[in-house]
């Protein structure tokens, strides 16, 4: 056989197409939401629910009851107690308004809200304590407001700072961007202290913590804002920064 009939008979190869990952809340979610607030027919809603929106409330559930460690059950299961947040997420489906925001922060708030009276109720019984009424002090069907909107970016921070304590040294492997990195991170971790508000001060502060120069600084500091950007898309999605992802 010559070269060019063995050239003609030889397949190409196939490549495959890398695998997108689907948000399990993704915005498709919003809208069978949507659709079951404005739809009168019980059997339209039933199947709207079933189809669309249930595999995203149960996930939604459970990685808030695993990521806040929501294990006071009274002699639940915890998939007993997943099912009882769920149930709750149903009644309160016809109070998610378009003006909401993403539907995904909604719930997940609603959700930790019940998790967390639940949760001290049951420790409550636990540990024999006096009885406290603290029905007051948890709105359960609220509508968060710009206060929850910076308590979510507040915990999605801490979680920022955490895993950086943990990855720095192995995401960058030479020393000064590290040390730069890590001057970056001690922004956010200290920034209920810092006063300064101006981008020329916090370039000074970052200098001054790394002896690194301006344009060093921008450089990492574009490296970590597209990072910032990566873990916040996962944390809206998952509730959580992923400890062993690499960014």
């Amino acid at each position: 056989m010559s070269l060019l009939q063995s050239m003609s008979t030889t397949k190409p190869k196939k490549t495959r197409k890398p695998k997108t990952k689907r948000m399990y809340f993704g915005p498709e979610v919003d809208l069978a939401i949507i659709r079951y607030n404005a739809s009168d027919c019980d059997a339209e809603r039933s199947m709207i629910y079933q189809k669309e929106i249930r595999a995203a409330f149960e996930k939604l559930v459970e990685n808030i009851i695993h990521t806040f460690k929501f294990y006071y059950t009274d002699g639940q299961s915890i998939q007993q107690q997943q099912h009882e947040v769920v149930s709750f997420l149903v009644e309160k489906l016809s109070k998610f308004k378009q003006d909401n925001g993403k539907a995904f922060s909604y719930f997940s708030i609603v959700a930790k809200n019940y998790c967390i009276l639940k949760n001290k109720n049951n420790y409550k019984k636990l540990t024999s304590h006096d009885r406290i009424d603290i029905s007051s002090e948890i709105d359960l069907e609220y509508i968060p407001d710009d206060n929850e909107r910076a308590d979510n970016l507040s915990n999605f921070v801490d979680g920022f700072v955490n895993y950086w304590d943990e990855n720095l040294e192995t995401t960058f492997v030479k020393k000064n961007d590290r040390v730069l990195a890590g001057a970056i991170v001690t922004l956010f971790e200290k920034r209920e202290k810092i006063e300064l508000f101006n981008k020329k001060a916090l370039y000074i502060y970052i200098r001054e913590m790394s002896d690194a120069n301006t344009q060093q600084i921008t450089k990492m500091v574009k490296v970590m804002k597209d990072k910032y950007k990566s873990m916040y898309m996962d944390y809206l999605q998952l509730g959580l920064i992923p400890k062993n992802k690499t960014y």
